[in-house]
This record gives structure tokens, sequence and C-alpha cells, in this order.
């Protein structure tokens, strides 16, 4: 019985451990914003940041430029700081 009961911990443990898979950021919330502040940053007016969420392993940037008439969200990893999706509209 006591065998048993030790491999359901055993086997508890493992299954508890591989549903993390998510790492702690290594870029910072500011950090995003400042990849998706450079990134869209052109000649023409200014980029401004609406909100930035977590989720998973990346940073949701939302973002417009008012003068240019753009508006978008950026996917940032939180990793590498790559913007691995973006999306973006245009009036």
């Amino acid at each position: 019985m006591k065998q048993i009961v030790l491999a359901f911990f055993l086997l508890l443990i493992l299954v508890m451990s591989g549903c993390n898979n998510f790492s702690e950021p290594k870029i910072s919330e500011e950090e995003a914003k400042s990849i998706a502040l450079k990134d869209h940053t052109k000649h023409i007016g200014k980029v401004e940041i609406i909100s930035v969420s977590h989720k998973g392993n990346e940073y949701i940037v939302k973002w417009e430029n008012n003068d240019n008439c753009e508006n978008g969200i950026d996917y940032v990893n939180d990793q590498n700081g790559e913007i691995t999706k973006g999306e973006i509209t245009i009036c």
C-alpha cells in the first residue's frame, strides 16, 4: 500500500512540474514598451503606449500614433525582447 501511495505522489509531482512551462520574464514591462516605441517611431507623429499586459511568455503592448493615423498591438517575447507578432491598423 505504501508503494502505491508513494508512486501516486511521485506521479503527481511529475505532472505538476510539467505543467509549469513558463519561466520568469528576462525583460521588464518598461523594456517591452521601449522595444515597441523604437519599432514604430518614425518621422511623423509621436507613438504613445496605451497599455501593456503580460500573458504566457509575452508582453502585449498596445500603441497608437494619432498624427500618423496608426495604431496596433505588438507581442514581445519576455525572454529575448523579440517582437514575435504585430498588428497594425492605418485609418
